[in-house]
């Protein structure tokens, strides 16, 4: 009896010890671990991207598509881009003024609307963030204009701008929001960033600096973030803010280019520094160094790691509670 107990007591710890194999095949990471087989593809699917934006409210409308901004009362139709508003002195400054009409005419920039950065309605009204992206594509010029959808004759209307250029870079995006009953936006200009609002009540915007200059702004929730920025003694922090308190807590500072693997829990920080990568536990604070330039994705409860980018020779399954490899593979 005491040697059949003895030999069940190995069976079962070999079985509990047993490592994941990791292969890659066709452009997919699989992980196998006694009979469950996890699929991770190198390249994820491109989201599908929104045609247009439309609020209605009986027989009014207010759409942005690729013809612009329209707002409809039955059969009467207004199409806009909004070409004005590009060389409005109530938008800009007289010198960004002077400096974008130099560019207009020049070709790099276009006074037509390029895209939207965000769409909300708030009573009647429909709000969009207008954009407008230069030739190379980087936005230099964002306005909210509103839709009174309770109009006999809805018409698009200028209502002003926020303090500094949202995150928005999609031809529809969604970073438009409402914070403690205020429109809001994530926005930042050269060397600060932080929490722009208009309120549309008392018609007034704010603005509730947060930090240094931003590199990139993940939301979590509507008032909640995590950020990425560059001091002002030059190192890269990663953080996590609350935008009603203003609140941050710093989850990694370094000299490192800094980025997330995704936006659960627990919360990995990629450094990429020369041909090295640090991967820091956000929670735990363990961290590893490896002489490569890696990419990740998260796979369970641990993180797949491989390199190069865009075409593997080598990848690793490493646990983030010790950064101790599960799994290893090599092209042969």
């Amino acid at each position: 009896m005491t040697i059949l107990a003895l030999a069940f007591g190995m069976i079962l710890a070999v079985q509990t010890t047993e490592k994941p194999t990791l292969q890659y095949y066709q452009q997919t990471f699989v992980i196998r671990c006694k009979t469950q087989v996890t699929r991770i593809p190198l390249l994820d699917p491109k989201p599908k991207m929104p045609l247009f934006v439309a609020f209605r409210r009986n027989d009014n409308y207010a759409v942005w598509d690729d013809r612009g901004l329209s707002a409809r009362h039955k059969n009467r139709v207004i199409h806009s881009k909004l070409a004005d508003i590009a060389t409005s002195p109530k938008q800009q400054s007289h010198d960004d003024l002077v400096d974008s009409i130099a560019k207009i005419k020049s070709g790099e920039r276009s006074k037509d609307a390029s895209g939207i950065s965000g769409a909300m309605r708030v009573g009647s009204e429909a709000y969009f963030l207008v954009r407008w992206d230069d030739k190379s594509g980087k936005p230099w010029l964002e306005a909210l204009v509103s839709v009174d959808l309770g109009a006999k004759k809805p018409i698009p209307k200028w209502v002003g701008k926020f303090h500094g250029l949202s995150s928005g870079s999609r031809p529809i995006d969604d970073k438009l929001q409402v914070v403690g009953g205020k429109l809001a936006i994530v926005s930042h200009n050269a060397d600060e960033w932080g929490l722009s609002t208009y309120d549309p009540a008392a018609k007034q915007f704010e603005f509730h600096p947060t930090g240094a200059k931003l590199e990139k702004y993940e939301p979590l929730n509507s008032i909640q973030g995590l950020f990425i920025e560059t001091s002002s003694y030059g190192t890269t922090i990663a953080g996590r803010v609350d935008l009603v308190s203003g609140t941050r807590k710093i989850l990694y500072e370094g000299r490192e280019q800094v980025r997330y693997v995704d936006l659960k829990d627990p919360l990995i920080v990629l450094g990429t520094a020369g041909k090295k990568t640090k991967l820091v536990n956000c929670e735990t604070g363990a961290t590893r160094v490896l002489p490569y330039l890696l990419d990740a994705k998260r796979a369970g409860n641990d993180i797949l790691l491989w390199t190069p980018a865009n075409t593997p020779t080598a990848a690793w399954l490493l646990s983030p509670k010790d950064w101790e490899a599960d799994a290893r593979w090599r092209i042969q």
